[in-house]
């Protein structure tokens, strides 16, 4: 199975758990959850792209074969990743979330804002340069960091023990964070030659 097939598969399984997530979890759970749509997004986003793409219209550049169509966009990749972020962090903050609980409407609208702007993102992704990727990367990097602050924020709003926040923490970092991390040390690794 080849590497666009596994993301289609990784895609659409993320995607249908967070769905379960953000309708069976509690609030805490489910604004940790906020991955979900972005990741599965993202996902689905490059494998739509690459899926797409005739064998004969990849070029290679950087070491790497992407679609001719990224070469072309690439001058538009500021607006796509500026639109993208757009779509997902208002969702994520501490004025907007309890509301998107409490309207039934705006908490549809949350999920689908964040499953397109993380598929704006990941279409867009093969069009960066590999400075711009791991930008992108430390960036996402340092909101997660951000975002702890919020889920501190979240607690106190929803009365969450210390020691449940604590394990959802655990989960997000072991489970998400740090797989995400190797995948990107292994990226960069193969770019410098390293493997």
């Amino acid at each position: 199975m080849d590497l666009v097939q596994i993301a289609k598969y990784i895609g659409f399984s993320l995607l249908i758990v967070s769905i379960i997530l953000y309708v069976f979890v509690d609030p805490v759970d489910r604004l940790l959850s906020y991955q979900g749509p972005i990741l599965s997004g993202a996902l689905l986003g490059w494998y739509v792209l690459i899926s797409n793409t005739p064998r004969d219209k990849f070029i290679e550049t950087e070491g790497e074969k992407i679609p001719i169509v990224s070469i072309l966009i690439r001058k538009r990749a500021p607006l796509f990743m500026a639109i993208g972020s757009l779509l997902i962090i208002p969702w994520l903050m501490p004025q907007i979330y309890p509301m998107v609980l409490e309207i039934q409407w705006l908490f549809v609208l949350s999920f689908l804002s964040e499953f397109l702007g993380g598929f704006m993102i990941g279409y867009i992704v093969p069009s960066l340069k590999f400075t711009e990727k791991l930008l992108l990367f430390s960036l996402g990097f340092a909101g997660d960091t951000i975002y702890l602050l919020l889920l501190y924020l979240a607690s106190g709003i929803f009365h969450v023990p210390s020691p449940l926040l604590l394990n959802s923490v655990i989960v997000l970092v072991y489970g998400i964070k740090f797989p995400e991390g190797v995948v990107f040390a292994v990226y960069i690794m193969k770019k410098i030659g390293g493997i």
